[in-house]
């Protein structure tokens, strides 16, 4: 079989093989856990007691508004009761912007765990330094302070806002409290609201995701079936597709504990249809000072990688990239492919659409010398074509002996049969990498395009992947025709194959994944045409070069044939 085909079947495997790793089938619902028996509490120590609020004393709600983000906090707690995000509408409840806390729910609540005993935090009602709090675009830091004072035991609770930033400062102390070894638990809630319309496909990355001195762990929220616990961690937090809330530690600094809790799935009707939403509770231990304190910044807001950065202690690594194998090559393309789309939207004014257009030709356009490499070097292969099959054939039934003649055929022409695959593999990080950056990618979550509602999101009509496979089959087409190659069965199979194998792949990508390839694949059609010709000029010039057989000048076997009787008579005398 010839190079040519045994490079189509591998790039088939491999899309074979990445779409199973990618796309793994939906686990079922799960179903509600089963009550447990709660444990005997174990041995109490001695400490101010809180007194808890009444139920039916209401607690006020404040309000804080910045550039990027709007929270309302409860004076019960001082817990955050919404963070609203204006910037991003929901796809769920249209006219709506992003509302990340579930309705019912709350982040940051506190519990004080002092030995045996625990105090909840988040059932004191608190008195707030003020009842709003607006930042403009370019003041200072502002704070909104909680307190509580009571039974001999105090609590101050202190959130730092920043109108460029979606990280909040938290910082708290207790006094006549606590002690040698008491800790503060945090609860990050049960996962965050959904505002995606087809959730059934962002599910898989709905997760519990944290990041520490062994690297990124990534638990989706269907994977938590009872409980889940990481140590000494640098970051820690609860995502969807494109939004996070995150707790990270000051400094080199770690959080002790997270635990990731199995807790029943929700039911949520999405336009029209009931779907299931997987959900997992989080809490977050951290070790108090000596004088009761304590500090962390939360992260709540897009996963927008600009913002994560300026978080700090590796936060951009909360949407790890494929398997933890893959990260460290795919991650650094995945930054400079996000800098250059990022540059030219900006820099260019252009929509993210035509965007992803100018940046499949721009691709096109660098790593042409790449492929223009590795269609001559198919191009020189031909030319050894017949003298490979002729050891082939001598040596058929040796086969050790047929690869030492292909060896030294290989060292005498100075020729490398692979030099023609390379550059073929070379992309194939860029393919990797821009699946999953388009999938996850915030800036292109609700952008359209032409027909297209949505670049983050499969094309509705199914327009673009079948474009896609009429362009593959053209680039196809092109190189077997134009370059007058000799078609033979396997070649025409997979010249049709090739094709509806890519198309089925991408009919359950991001329409702005298939745009790019689409984009591609038309700028490579002229480097396909002028590679063909060339390639059916060689091949002219090598049937013109080739010896012809003539009454004059007898066939190689004829020659033999005369010369075997004349060398036995000469053996005679």
């Amino acid at each position: 079989m010839e190079k040519r085909v045994l490079i189509a079947v591998f790039m088939m495997s491999i899309v074979i093989l990445v779409s199973n790793l990618l796309f793994p089938p939906e686990p079922p619902p799960q179903q509600p856990a089963q009550p447990q028996a709660t444990p005997a509490p174990a041995a109490r120590v001695q400490a101010p007691v809180l007194p808890q609020t009444a139920p039916g004393v209401p607690a006020d709600t404040i309000v804080v508004r910045t550039p990027l983000a709007h929270y309302v906090f409860s004076t019960r707690g001082a817990v955050l009761q919404q963070v609203t995000l204006p910037a991003y509408e929901s796809h769920v409840q249209r006219g709506q912007p992003v509302q990340l806390v579930p309705a019912g729910g709350t982040l940051l609540a506190n519990q004080l765990v002092v030995g045996g005993s625990s105090q909840n935090l988040g059932s004191l009602s608190f008195q707030a330094s003020a009842r709003t709090l607006e930042l403009k675009q370019g003041e200072g830091p502002r704070e909104l302070r909680f307190t509580y004072g009571g039974n001999g035991a105090g609590a101050e609770i202190v959130y730092t806002f920043r109108p460029d930033r979606y990280t909040v400062g938290v910082r708290g102390r207790v006094s006549g409290l606590g002690g040698p070894g008491a800790i503060l638990v945090t609860d990050l809630g049960t996962g965050l609201a959904n505002h995606e319309a087809n959730p059934k496909q962002t599910r898989r990355e709905m997760a519990v995701v944290a990041g520490g001195d062994g690297g990124v762990d990534n638990i989706g929220l269907d994977g938590v079936k009872t409980t889940r616990t990481l140590a000494n961690l640098a970051w820690v937090g609860i995502k969807g597709k494109y939004f996070l809330a995150a707790l990270v530690a000051p400094g080199s600094s770690t959080f002790q504990q997270a635990t990731a809790r199995n807790v029943p799935d929700i039911r949520q009707v999405v336009r029209g249809d009931t779907v299931v939403i997987p959900r997992a509770s989080l809490t977050v231990q951290t070790a108090l000072a000596p004088d009761g304190g304590w500090t962390y910044e939360a992260y709540l807001g897009p996963q927008q990688p600009k913002q994560l950065v300026a978080a700090g202690r590796g936060l951009e690594e909360v949407n790890p990239y494929g398997y933890r194998w893959l990260r460290p090559v795919v991650r650094p393309i995945a930054a400079a492919i996000l800098w250059t789309l990022a540059a030219l939207h900006d820099n260019l004014g252009l929509g993210y659409g035509m965007v992803l257009v100018v940046f499949g030709i721009l691709v096109k356009i660098v790593t042409w010398p790449l492929n223009a490499k590795a269609m001559r070097a198919q191009m020189k292969n031909m030319e050894f074509q017949p003298l490979m099959q002729e050891i082939q054939t001598k040596y058929k039934s040796d086969p050790q002996r047929q690869q030492q003649e292909m060896m030294k055929l290989y060292r005498e022409k100075g020729f490398n049969p692979l030099s023609g695959c390379m550059p073929l593999l070379i992309p194939m990080p860029v393919f990797i990498t821009l699946f999953f950056v388009l999938q996850t990618a915030i800036e292109f979550r609700g952008v359209s395009f032409m027909w297209l509602p949505d670049l983050a999101l499969p094309d509705p009509l199914y327009i673009l992947p079948i474009l896609f496979m009429v362009s593959t089959f053209a680039l196809q087409w092109i190189s077997m025709t134009l370059s007058g190659m000799e078609q033979n069965p396997q070649m025409q199979m997979m010249m049709y194959v090739m094709p509806l194998v890519f198309g089925i792949f991408f009919f359950t990508v991001a329409s702005g994944l298939n745009l790019y390839y689409l984009a591609s694949n038309v700028a490579g059609l002229p480097q396909q045409i002028l590679i063909a010709r060339e390639r059916r000029r060689a091949n002219e010039e090598m049937k013109k070069n080739a010896p012809k057989a003539s009454a004059a000048t007898p066939a190689p076997a004829a020659t033999r044939a005369v010369k075997r009787p004349a060398q036995r008579a000469k053996r005679r005398r």
